[in-house]
């Protein structure tokens, strides 16, 4: 998605009129309803204006789509949120009515995101998520499969978030300020900072456990043994 993606960020605080998802297709601006037309462009042009300053620019043709909600965007107000979001280079707007329905049918398919995750920003996908890079602390990585970090893990991040027990969250600097798996919350624990050996967490029943990333395929045969003992017909 190139350094456009960096921009995704998602505020806790209310107020806020839009959102940036970072999606598979690239990036989704979600619009308040309750906001006016000139309250959403000053919003997209503060989000966007150091754009050029971070090299947008250098990557063409980063897929934009906007979800207007219940909100009836008139062809003008179309126009007017197109130029701004093309203005800065490397967007280009698919569509004004929220993300692509192939995305529905694309749900296995890890999503690799290439930056950092920085505070308040939010990767999102309904499948794996790959991060090639660090997730600062208020960062948030939140996957339907497994979370994989390739870096510094210090934000939270959520795996099996559709219910599936048997997701894991990785990282090489494993220091999460909390992990989720299916519906298993933990904060993690305080310890010293360790060299770059990957890590990762999963549930043992209604537990979490952290191991060395050499023993993830044990893992997943004591989770394929599991699920064999209580498929159906099992005894």
């Amino acid at each position: 998605m190139g350094k456009v993606a960096r921009l995704a960020r998602e505020r806790s605080a209310p107020g806020q009129l839009v959102t940036i998802r970072g999606i598979r297709n690239g990036l989704l601006f979600v619009l308040a309803e309750d906001a006016t037309i000139a309250e959403l462009i000053d919003e997209l042009e503060r989000l966007l204006q150091g754009s050029e300053r971070e090299g947008v620019g250098e990557t063409a043709g980063v897929t934009a789509y906007v979800d207007p909600g219940a909100r009836r965007l008139t062809d003008d107000e179309c126009d007017l949120l197109r130029g701004i979001l093309t203005g800065k280079g490397n967007l280009v707007v698919k569509g004004f009515a929220g993300p692509p329905a192939a995305l529905e049918e694309s749900v296995k398919q890890p999503y690799i995101y290439k930056g950092t995750v920085r505070s308040g920003q939010v990767i999102e996908h309904d499948g794996d998520v790959v991060v090639v890079g660090d997730v600062n602390a208020g960062g948030r990585v939140i996957a339907a499969g497994d979370v994989v970090v390739m870096g510094h893990l210090r934000g939270f991040a959520q795996a099996g978030a559709a219910g599936d027990a048997a997701a894991v969250v990785a990282a090489v600097y494993f220091e999460p300020l909390q992990v989720s798996i299916g519906d298993v919350t933990r904060r993690a624990p305080e310890r010293p900072s360790r060299g770059a050996e990957m890590e990762f967490a999963y549930l043992e029943g209604a537990d979490m456990a952290v191991e060395r990333m050499a023993m993830l395929g044990q893992h997943r045969a004591r989770s394929a043994a599991r699920r064999a003992r209580h498929s159906p017909g099992e005894r």
